[in-house]
């Protein structure tokens, strides 16, 4: 006679969450100037990068704009993701964070976006202030300190203030937390075209 021991339920790990970065990569039809200027300048040709969570919340900023924490779709063919599978407890803080610092209606720095990719990371001379303490950010900052915040290991050491979206591009496609998943819109459309169920 078989017989079966179950584990209790207490012993079973609990699944993770999963954690989208999404990166622009832009094309030459692109129209803004300082995606190009950025894109070209940097290591993986990435101007942008936002996060999302598993209900599509982005949080990130753009050249011209305020800091966001919205639903976002990412249909936009130049957005590459990678996906990370991460605890609760870390998912859980970067989503307050999120929450917390789209409260303060930072505007974007052109200026700080620029000198991340120039001034020297053990010295910042610019921007070097939390981005809710100085009013602005740009997009690979705020997320940066986000990271940070919730004790993500792959960014401990950035300076957030000289992280371009290339230099997180280049940490976590290599993190041993990738995972194969997607946002809800392109999920959608791989059920459409009949290669998902």
């Amino acid at each position: 006679m078989l017989s079966f021991t179950f584990p209790s339920p207490s012993s079973v790990p609990t699944p993770n969450r999963i954690l989208t970065l999404a990166f622009l990569f832009p094309d030459a039809n692109d129209k803004q100037t300082l995606n190009k200027v950025v894109a070209w300048i940097s290591t993986y040709k990435t101007c942008h990068v936002e996060m999302v969570f598993e209900d599509d919340m982005a949080f990130s900023i753009f050249a011209g704009s305020n800091l966001y924490f919205k639903r976002r779709s990412f249909s936009n063919p130049e957005y590459s993701l990678i996906s990370l599978s991460i605890p609760h407890s870390e998912y859980n803080s970067l989503y307050k964070y999120c929450q917390s610092a789209a409260t303060h209606n930072l505007g974007f720095t052109d200026i700080g976006m620029v000198l991340s990719i120039i001034q020297p990371t053990h010295c910042p001379f610019y921007n070097a202030a939390p981005s809710v303490d100085i009013g602005y950010t740009f997009c690979s900052k705020i997320i940066t300190e986000a990271l940070q915040f919730a004790g993500t290991l792959e960014v401990e050491h950035f300076v957030p203030c000289t992280t371009t979206p290339s230099c997180l591009y280049g940490v976590f496609k290599d993190s041993n937390r990738r995972i194969i998943s997607s946002v809800a819109y392109k999920r959608g459309q791989l059920r459409q075209m009949g290669v998902v169920k």
